[in-house]
């Protein structure tokens, strides 16, 4: 496996901003050009805490705690009462952020969405699936609108401490809070059910950790405070891609009743039927498939609504719509079964959480993700091996849909402009990100691909050439990529070919995930193999490389 970083983290130009409240200064953002080693402290009208520690640059190493600062990342938001507040005007096309206690109305927008930023608050990155907001109820107005709500907001408070058990994973979670006094601040989360396993924070506080009836997290405190908080999170794998169990029956669903109105019971009922979900004939897991085949097969599209009709049945009779449409109307059909089902959403997505018996809730995606996101992230370039999911019906548009948001396409069927992740090249303030990897070049171990953006653990490239004695295909093995690595910036490949007599010459390429057709990829450059079978070159990253799933890849070059 190689270990390739294909990554940028959007710069923005020198800025400052201020957000007040009456004469007071609840925080100033801070210059990220003058990151240094020196102490960094909160800017506000209050003294600052005389035993604030020194702030704590990140590790390199991966899977290490992040580091503590309090100058925000390039592009970073600050989380405050009033909204998260960045460099920029916060897009919120998929629900508001200041609060789960608003609702989120089902619309009739359903056409493409072209770009939108998204904040990488977690290492390994969850990308575009973080938890922002999470609502679990549906309600049906005399207007014949529908909207998802926070049906529970009671606060639970969140133990911390404990190790990792069998079955989870650990997770960083790096967040810029404004605390205040008596007010608690919704941070994103990355499953329901997570586990604190530790809390740090700069300057060092005692903050509260608590969670209400969807599982929305929050952050509290006594201090009137700019804090970086920091977590250590256990997950259960279950959430991101875990089989669902079969044997579960309709009767291990009787106590949930998510419909309450019955004018919308009666509509769900007629949609349910159209999309062909018979639960007399069908287990809850085969309703649950045909219910995730449909809402992936939607088409992001424009779409006029005719007067008089119910929405929700007419979004779902023409299938359109981007990721909020399917999951609100996903949500609804799947109340009327009786499965319990949340809305959840960012700045960038939305998809659904879906609680099965006896397992838990688990994280389903219905795709409609933008055509091209702003991707912010100042931790590792590591990307959860979790974020596309494979247990369910994959339709061909869904697919599309995924081809186009990893290698560089749109939202929709057929979409040919855009990237997955849009970013800018490096600039002097930033920081580069390393990855180093050594493997036994034939040990066996396939390699994966480059989830946007990740650390890349690449291919075996296999050359049309074979060897005339043995008639064996000759192998070419990139081992290792190293290096500050961005577009426009050098990067350091070596790899190792088999069955070569060496002065040979490689040719490697990026290669768009799931393919195998050179033409489709980006030519690095060639290299030329030494006696003992390796090679070991440094070529620039092409400019015109979308963030996205990418594999690299290698091939012997013929030579007359």
């Amino acid at each position: 496996m190689a270990a390739v970083m294909v990554i940028t983290v959007g710069t923005v130009p020198l800025w400052a901003q201020e957000s007040r409240q009456g004469d007071r200064v609840i925080h100033r953002y801070f210059d990220p050009g003058l990151w240094g080693d020196e102490q960094h402290r909160s800017t506000t009208s209050q003294d600052e805490h005389s035993e604030s520690r020194s702030a704590r640059r990140p590790s390199s190493r991966p899977g290490d705690a992040p580091g503590l600062w309090l100058s925000p990342g390039q592009g970073e938001w600050i989380l405050t009462a009033e909204g998260p507040l960045g460099p920029e005007a916060v897009e919120q096309p998929h629900g508001n952020l200041d609060t789960p206690q608003g609702q989120t109305e089902l619309d009739d927008r359903t056409d493409r969405v072209d770009e939108l930023d998204y904040q990488n608050n977690f290492d390994p990155s969850v990308v575009p699936f973080k938890r922002g907001v999470v609502q679990d109820r549906i309600r049906h107005s005399g207007d014949g609108s529908y909207a998802a709500y926070l049906a529970d907001s009671s606060y639970r408070t969140v133990s911390t401490g404990g190790r990792l058990r069998p079955g989870e994973e650990r997770f960083w979670g790096s967040f810029l809070v404004r605390i205040e006094p008596e007010t608690r601040q919704l941070i994103p989360s990355v499953a329901p059910h997570q586990r604190v396993l530790s809390v740090d924070s700069e300057p060092e506080l005692e903050v509260t950790i608590e969670r209400d009836g969807a599982d929305n997290f929050y952050l509290s405190g006594s201090h009137d405070e700019l804090v970086r908080v920091n977590l250590e999170l256990a997950v259960q794998r279950q959430y991101f891609d875990g089989a669902m169990d079969g044997s579960v029956g309709w009767d291990d669903f009787a106590t949930f009743n998510g419909l309450d109105d019955e004018a919308m019971r009666r509509r769900a009922g007629e949609v349910v039927e159209m999309i062909g979900i018979d639960p007399g004939q069908m287990s809850p897991l085969q309703a649950l498939e045909r219910l995730v085949e449909y809402h992936r097969g939607f088409e992001a599209r424009p779409y006029q609504q005719r007067s008089g009709s119910d929405l929700y049945e007419e979004i779902s009779r023409e299938r359109v719509g981007v990721c909020r449409h399917r999951s609100l109307t996903f949500m609804i059909s799947a109340h009327f079964l009786g499965i319990n089902t949340r809305y959840v959403y960012n700045e960038a997505h939305a998809f659904v959480e879906v609680y099965w018996p006896g397992q838990g809730w688990r994280r389903i995606d219905l795709g409609g993700a933008a055509d091209a996101f702003n991707y912010h992230s100042d931790g590792g370039g590591n990307v959860h091996d979790g974020i596309w999911d494979w247990e369910f019906p994959r339709p061909d548009i869904y697919e599309e849909e995924i081809a186009n948001l990893a290698g560089g396409g749109g939202e929709g069927a057929g979409g040919e402009t855009g990237a997955a992740v849009e970013a800018s090249e490096q600039s002097g303030d930033e920081d580069p990100l390393e990855h180093h990897d050594e493997l036994d070049p034939f040990g066996g171990e396939e390699g994966g691909d480059m989830a946007m953006p990740q650390g890349h653990e690449g291919d075996h490239g296999v050359s049309d050439r074979h060897d005339h004695d043995t008639g064996e295909a000759t192998r070419v093995q990139v081992v290792e990529a190293d290096g500050a690595v961005y577009r426009g910036q050098p990067m350091r490949v070596r790899g190792a070919v088999e069955q070569v007599d060496g002065g040979e010459m490689v040719e490697v390429f990026l290669l768009p995930s799931g393919t195998v057709q050179w033409e489709q990829g980006l030519r690095l450059g060639t290299a030329t193999v030494d006696a003992d079978g390796k090679f070991d070159e440094e070529w620039t990253i092409p400019h015109q490389i979308s963030l996205g799933r990418w594999q690299l890849r290698g091939r012997i070059v013929e030579v007359p």
